[in-house]
């Protein structure tokens, strides 16, 4: 599964600050819910906030992947916040992190969760890639790159 295919410019936040990383994904899970595939908003938040506490998804490299399993969304959802400024995120690597992906499925679909967070480190292991997204002035050209950038 492609990240476009589960991305689009209405769910993508430039400029994402927060007090704390879970006021980040409370941001990251209100523009979640614009989706019509989120049928339970407070469900997804409180999946997502049960997961960050296990362990930070903060995977290094400037990026973050919050991600839960719930019954509230019908399907695949995905978010992204940029922030050029750089976020506390309790990385594996203790940097900030600049991009984060909000990804939601419905039961058990670990193999698109797990398909989805391989395709965004490939994509993003691309330092000149990463930047060009985080300096990116509108969701339209972050969408442009990204599905550019999944051709290649």
């Amino acid at each position: 599964m492609k990240l476009a295919e589960v991305l689009s410019k209405e769910r993508i936040i430039i400029n994402l600050s927060g007090n704390d990383k879970y006021d980040i994904l409370e941001k990251l899970v209100d523009v979640a819910k614009t989706s019509e595939r989120v049928k339970d908003p407070k469900d997804l938040l409180h999946k997502v906030i049960e997961r960050e506490k296990l362990k930070s998804t903060g995977i290094g490299g400037g990026i973050g992947v919050p991600h839960a399993t719930t019954s509230g969304v019908t399907d695949v959802v995905a978010c992204l916040g940029v922030s050029t400024h750089g976020l506390e995120f309790a990385a594996i690597d203790s940097k900030p992190v600049y991009l984060v992906f909000l990804i939601a499925t419905k039961g058990l679909l670990d193999n698109v969760y797990l398909g989805l967070l391989s395709r965004i480190a490939r994509l993003f292991s691309n330092e000149d890639f990463k930047q060009q997204i985080i300096n990116s002035n509108s969701t339209e050209e972050i969408m442009r790159l990204i599905i550019n950038k999944e051709k290649e």
